[in-house]
């Protein structure tokens, strides 16, 4: 399956813990931090910042990480996610949208509204992501992005999918077909069956999870699938 190895950006081996993926993460982070690079370098240290976020994004949550190698192994299947190929976008890592966050965590309006970051604890990312940022010119009057950003405290972490078994015909399981799922609110959905599909196999359905209390982000429904 193509998708990108995490484990390799971060440096790191798949038994690893999550303190030394932090750890890891920290020291990459500091490194090719946009801040840091000469002008010339400047997009590839941003390119590089992305890619090595994306990974702490996946790596860095113990359910995430899971599902990555539940993916990794064939046995995970995202439903509407954007970004084929790219595990950490179909899992709704959005960089810009995360630019945007840490930019407005400082502010009343965030406090009261937008106080959790659906990406990590800010306690993570304080020794990174400090300063506000700001779009500034050098000596030679090339515009170049800031990427520094307050620190908002300890946030609280919330669980916004939803997570649903369902059995189905061993017949439709091998073959591929379309079976009909009551959700949580009173809709019904057809959901399709690829052939091949493992017993036990889960599906991520984008955007049909709870609503988060402190963000205005929807959760997923995860569906496991059995049959008989």
């Amino acid at each position: 399956m193509n998708t990108k190895d995490y484990y390799a950006i971060l440096g790191i081996n798949k038994n690893a813990s999550n303190e030394q993926i932090k750890t890891s993460y920290r020291k990459l982070a500091l490194k090719w931090h946009p801040d840091k690079a000469p002008q010339a370098k400047k997009k590839e240290s941003e390119d590089k910042f992305k890619e090595i976020t994306a990974a702490y994004y996946v790596l860095g949550d113990v359910k995430r990480r899971k599902e990555y190698d539940d993916y990794k192994k064939g046995d995970y299947e995202f439903r509407s996610g954007q970004g084929s190929g790219d595990f950490a976008s179909q899992s709704g890592f959005d960089f810009e949208d995360l630019m945007n966050h840490f930019h407005n965590a400082g502010t009343q309006e965030s406090r009261q509204q937008r106080g959790f970051s659906r990406y990590f604890s800010f306690d993570d990312l304080s020794d990174i992501f400090e300063g506000m940022d700001s779009r500034q010119e050098d000596q030679n009057g090339d515009a170049h992005t800031i990427y520094n950003f307050g620190s908002a405290g300890r946030q609280q972490k919330y669980d916004t999918d939803i997570y649903a078994n369902i059995e189905i015909p061993r017949n439709i399981a091998k073959n591929g077909g379309k079976v009909k799922v009551r959700l949580h609110d009173g809709r019904t959905i057809s959901l399709k069956i690829n052939s091949g599909t493992k017993n036990g196999q889960k599906l991520r359905l984008k955007g049909i999870g709870k609503m988060c209390p402190m963000c205005d982000h929807k959760g997923d429904l995860i569906i496991s699938i059995r049959y008989f």
